[in-house]
């Protein structure tokens, strides 16, 4: 015979949720960027190493870690993944061309070339890898943040 409330005796708990195993331990957004800044440079720092200039792999892993920042990081900090991927892609281009202008190879670009024209092309060199990884990281945003609204509504129904 089911207990009653009346009786003392408590309600059976509400069924778990399945959760991803990141979701409460995720990583304070400054560590989440400066780690996807890290792995891009190394990556680009090695596809200049090997082909000399930067290209589809650097595009590959600029989709890759703007995923995994959207994946990584804390529901509150979700505004960061989504702008994530310009940036990154900008500070990458900016310290290039500084330090070894020649990885952007764009036959147009004159060897002369200022530092933010040579920022501009290397956007225009990787902008169909930026807009993947633009896209792709804003429906991860987008997913996260119907998954957490859909959280909150189903705790406010339980009580």
């Amino acid at each position: 015979m089911p207990s009653s409330p009346a009786s003392g005796a408590t309600a059976a708990p509400a069924p778990a949720v399945r959760r991803a195993p990141w979701v409460g331990a995720e990583p304070p957004r400054g560590q989440v960027v400066l780690g996807a800044a890290a792995v891009l440079a190394a990556a680009a720092m090695l596809e200049v190493v090997v082909r000399g200039h930067l290209g589809l792999g650097t595009g590959l892993v600029l989709v890759a870690v703007s995923a995994g920042a959207a994946l990584v990081m804390r529901t509150d900090d979700l505004f960061t993944a989504g702008v994530l991927p310009p940036l990154l892609t900008l500070a990458l281009l900016t310290g290039v061309s500084f330090v070894y202008p020649a990885a952007v190879s764009v036959r147009t670009l004159d060897p002369s070339a200022s530092a933010a024209q040579i920022v501009i092309a290397g956007f225009v060199d990787l902008a169909g890898a930026l807009v993947v990884a633009h896209l792709v990281a804003l429906v991860l945003v987008g997913l996260r943040v119907r998954a957490a609204h859909l959280r909150a509504a189903r705790r406010s129904r339980a009580t």
